[in-house]
């Protein structure tokens, strides 16, 4: 998250500090500052100017030549802004000024005319909005000469936070506050909130219906109407351009400007463009479409939480609004929106379809529940201070069912217990109430109540442990070596297994990658699993990190789609790795895991001294796990029919050893592949490590003391005549002198009748007791020919 020091500081007394040792207390307490910056950089040489006469340019009529005096000197300016009259305090970037919009300002010559400098205006600052013309900034009366920077609210820093996933209280500048506050033992500022209402009552004007309250458990509004809307406030646009937000409109601006100020996302509606002044919070409609504000068409499916009016839909709860309810210049009535949706819903909604907002980022995570209200009304003072206009009495609050805090007791013998130190009773208490738990001392204990925008984070005691501890210091804590007995390797390890397959996988060139063990539940639900399949049930956490990462991997396909994703949106299009590690089931007498190795292959292969490269395909990753194979067990694969849902129906396998079923290989679904925005074709293998590894005896073969002869065979098959069948055929026919086959070339097309395709195998001939002549491999060679053509519907071609 990003946001100005400036903006902290109206929350907690804050300006004595360096940016460096806020950001150090920050991060030493859990919540990562990543970068520190100025945001006046550059306008070292943008200074305050007096305009001290205008005069038309001899050649060109919309310029105007201005003679403006900056402090020390006078410098000549050629604009064609407007408004340009003598007298006037504007901004003057002087030569060698590089301006946020990327201009590097010079001396240049306009038709004849020298400019000496630039005026500065809301583009040259990066702030403008949509359809902005430009327009120079004007000041009221300044010295000519002053720094630029402190004017135009830039003489700021920039801090750049990253929460982690179980914080959503940390991405509004108030609760990155209460963090600072507890820290320096200094008070919390929040905002005072106070506006006139007048008029009719809200619930007159606009009816609220939840259909899903699991989904939605809480809703409000408020309305305005008179405003006008405009232009932000030049404050307002800085800290927004700060925060990585564009300026739209004063409306709007003033919704994400408290999104980041409080952490808690609103949406406006244009109240005339809601039909029968109706909201309903429910599930799409089957088949059912949205514009949404970026212009682009969603399709929507039935599960999706949807706001809607008494028609159609209006906005993607919580991810973005629709165009057909956006508030435009023209707008003269909205309906403002603060609410709660259901993290899971969001999240999920959200990645089908690959949208990311500010507004999901927060609620996926879950937002405050009680903090909604204050929300909505700071939203509407602040709509009523830059815009103008009156808001009605009241707000619909439509609350099924209320929120019950949820009641802790912190042991603080525990708490010194658990850090192996003492910390004084009175800096945990101020500590937890600092942060919001109103702790309550009793008997030893302090009795919290854990806040709202800490419920899906703080549910045990080890919570309120760590949350003493992290502000505590955990440089306060002494360093101490755990002591204990070393447990000893068990009985009948894996690690050999692991490693040899490690080797064996990484001397072929993958490259090795290791993903959690914990998994996105969607990310199964994305395969298609029948849900009678075991792998569709996975083992559930009771305590997950986040919602991402709340059940047990049953299969290590998810973790190679995501990272090939990853890999892609840094553009690394070829790729080939593989990964070994357990999956988790559900089983009669508790849980069982099980060792399992996968290979992921896409893009190009690299080029070499003898290859310049091609496609990586289906027969590569044969090729890999044949060889696994071969190394692991002496034994070569066999091929069966697969019916993987998400794996391509006609370019996938099932993996046999020695008749048990080892795994599966194939070219990844394209439905699956669209999902994850692949730019080309996939190709995947999964296989049990605990089947590959089998019962190993190991059988000593000497090398062969004769040589041996081959011989190249093409046939045309039709496709219900698989490679196993034909390779089981041949074995059978040339038993002991047939000693390998070898599929070289597979063709489809012209001149191939459709529905066939030409084979070709290199068979091997070898004796153990003699050199095989000519005669006696041509007999052999023959004889296999015609009995194949009698066993087989196949033509071998002579």
């Amino acid at each position: 998250m990003l946001f100005t020091l400036n903006w902290l500081d109206e929350f907690v007394d804050c300006k004595d500090l360096s940016p460096e040792e806020i950001a150090h207390r920050l991060t030493m307490a859990g919540l990562e500052v990543e970068g520190v910056s100025y945001l006046g950089e550059g306008l070292e040489r943008v200074v305050t100017g007096r305009i001290l006469a205008v005069q038309d340019h001899h050649q060109e009529r919309r310029w105007k030549v201005c003679r403006i005096s900056v402090g020390n000197g006078e410098v000549q300016v050629v604009s064609g802004a407007p408004y340009l009259e003598e007298g006037r305090t504007v901004l003057v970037a002087l030569p060698g000024a590089r301006l946020p919009n990327g201009v590097v300002v010079e001396t240049v010559d306009l038709k004849g005319v020298e400019s000496q400098a630039n005026l500065v205006s809301e583009i040259e600052l990066d702030l403008a909005e949509e359809g902005d013309v430009e327009t120079v900034i004007f000041l009221d009366e300044v010295e000519p000469g002053q720094e630029a920077a402190p004017l135009i609210h830039m003489d700021d820093y920039l801090l750049e936070t990253s929460p982690t996933p179980n914080r959503p209280d940390c991405l509004g500048v108030l609760g990155v506050a209460r963090e600072l506050a507890v820290l320096l033992n200094r008070p919390l500022k929040e905002p005072h909130i106070s506006f006139p209402e007048e008029g009719p009552s809200v619930e007159e004007l606009v009816v609220v219906e939840i259909w899903d309250p699991d989904l939605c458990p809480r809703y409000c509004a408020r309305y305005v109407e008179g405003m006008k809307v405009g232009p932000s406030p030049l404050s307002m646009k800085v800290r927004l351009k700060a925060a990585g937000i564009r300026a739209i409109s004063n409306v709007v601006d003033v919704t994400n400007y408290v999104l980041v100020e409080l952490g808690h996302p609103l949406h406006a509606f244009d109240y005339d463009d809601l039909r029968g002044h109706k909201i309903v919070v429910r599930k799409a409609k089957e088949g059912e479409i949205l514009v949404t504000l970026d212009g682009n068409v969603r399709d929507l499916e039935p599960d999706m939480l949807l706001i809607a009016d008494a028609e159609r839909g209006v906005a993607l709860a919580g991810i973005m609004g629709g165009a057909n309810s956006e508030v435009r210049r023209r707008s003269e009535r909205i309906l403002i929106e603060s609410a709660f949706f259901e993290p899971t819903s969001i999240r999920r909604t959200a990645k089908r379809l690959g949208i990311s907002t500010e507004a999901s980022k927060r609620f996926e995570r879950g937002a405050d529940i009680e903090g909604l209200v204050r929300a909505l009304d700071r939203t509407t003072q602040l709509i009523l201070e830059v815009a103008g206009g009156k808001a009605a009495r009241g707000m619909v609050d439509a609350y099924p069912q209320p929120y019950q805090p949820k009641r802790l007791i912190l042991s603080l013998d525990g708490l010194d217990n658990f850090l192996g130190t003492s910390v004084p009773p009175e800096d945990a208490e101020r500590i937890l109430d600092g942060l919001g738990f109103s702790p309550r001392k009793k008997m030893g204990q302090l009795e919290v109540t854990v806040p709202p925008y800490r419920a899906f984070d703080v549910t045990r005691e080890i919570d309120l442990v760590e949350e003493v501890a992290r502000v505590y210091g955990y440089h306060n804590i002494p360093s101490t070596m755990p002591a204990g007995p070393l447990p000893k390797e068990r009985v009948g390890s894996q690690r050999p297994l692991i490693m040899e397959v490690q080797a064996i996988l990484s001397g072929l060139g993958l490259v090795e990658v290791i993903n959690y063990s914990f998994i996105d539940p969607t990310s199964l639900e994305g395969l298609g699993l029948d849900s009678q399949d075991p792998r569709a049930n996975p083992v559930t956490i009771i305590n997950p990190l986040s919602e991402e990462m709340s059940v047990m991997r049953t299969t290590l396909l998810p973790g190679l789609l995501a990272t090939a994703q990853v890999n892609e949106k840094v553009q690394v299009k070829d790729m080939a790795f593989f990964e070994v590690g357990r999956v988790f089931f559900k089983g009669d007498n508790g849980f069982q895991e099980r060792l399992h190795g996968a290979v992921l292959a896409m893009g190009r292969r690299g080029a070499s001294w003898d290859d310049r490269g091609r496609d990586y395909d289906f027969f590569y990753v044969k090729g890999v796990v044949e060889e696994l194979a071969r190394r692991m067990r002496g034994r070569t694969l066999t091929l069966g029919s697969c019916d993987e849902p998400f794996l391509h129906p006609g370019r996938a396998a099932r993996l046999l050893l020695d008749g048990e079923e080892l795994g599966y290989i194939g070219e990844v679904h394209p439905r699956l592949a669209r999902q994850y925005r692949f730019s080309s074709r996939c190709y995947v293998a999964e296989f049990s490590l605990e089947v590959l590894a089998g019962d190993r005896d190991v059988v000593f073969e000497p090398l062969p003391r004769f040589p041996g002869t081959t011989r190249d065979l093409s046939m045309i098959a039709p496709y219900s005549i698989t490679h196993a069948k034909i390779l089981t055929t041949m074995e059978e026919l040339a038993p002991g002198l047939l000693r390998e086959i070898r599929l070289i070339d597979l063709y489809t097309g012209p001149p191939i009748e459709e529905g066939k395709r030409s084979l070709t195998y290199s068979l091997l001939y070898r004796a153990d007791d003699r050199t095989l002549t000519d005669e006696e491999v041509e007999e052999v060679h023959g004889r296999l020919v015609e009995e194949l053509e009698k066993r087989l519907p196949i033509t071998v071609r002579r």
